[in-house]
């Protein structure tokens, strides 16, 4: 089996053959590993630690009340600025409309296909690759780069080159 793993890899192109012996290799490894190291549900007692902290944040960020603490960084983790921000940041390419519709080009037969639908703007094109959060005091921050949130402030111990005035 080996040697045909290999002539496939060689080959370029793969017959179906090729790739179903393939994929048996691949299969056949694979349990050789899972009894090595069977997956330990007895140990988890039906628990997840991933799903645990993922439904608390989903919980803590989905209130629209939460104060939160937000530091935008430079490509070398300077603090670029920090705001206190309330409810969660979100990501400036979501949008509340589906992103495709479905349209049946054919006449006689029923063949769906999916195409891009205007954003929720009206326009089309790329998502936005930032993100967006309102500060306590209602401004709306958009940004397109790195950045650190926490539950509480933190402390800073370099220059942070941007600072807004609020009036």
């Amino acid at each position: 089996m080996a040697a045909v793993v290999l002539l496939t890899a060689a080959g370029g192109c793969d017959s179906a053959e090729d790739r179903k012996a393939a994929q048996a290799v691949s299969g056949d490894q694979q349990k050789k590993y899972e009894a090595a190291d069977p997956f330990p549900a007895a140990a988890l007692n039906g628990q997840s630690l991933e799903r645990k902290n993922i439904s608390e944040r989903l919980v803590r960020y989905n209130n629209p009340n939460k104060i939160s603490y937000i530091y935008l960084l430079a490509e070398n983790g300077q603090v670029i600025s920090y705001f206190t921000i309330k409810g969660k940041v979100s990501n400036a390419g979501s949008q509340l409309l589906p992103e495709d519709d479905i349209l049946d080009p054919c006449s006689a037969d029923y063949c769906p296909m999916a195409v891009d639908s205007a954003g929720d703007d009206g326009s089309y094109g790329p998502d936005e690759n930032s993100i967006f959060f309102f500060t306590t005091d209602g401004t709306l921050v958009e940004w397109d780069g790195l950045y650190l949130l926490s539950d509480r402030p933190l402390e800073i111990k370099t220059p942070v080159s941007l600072v807004a005035e609020v009036k």
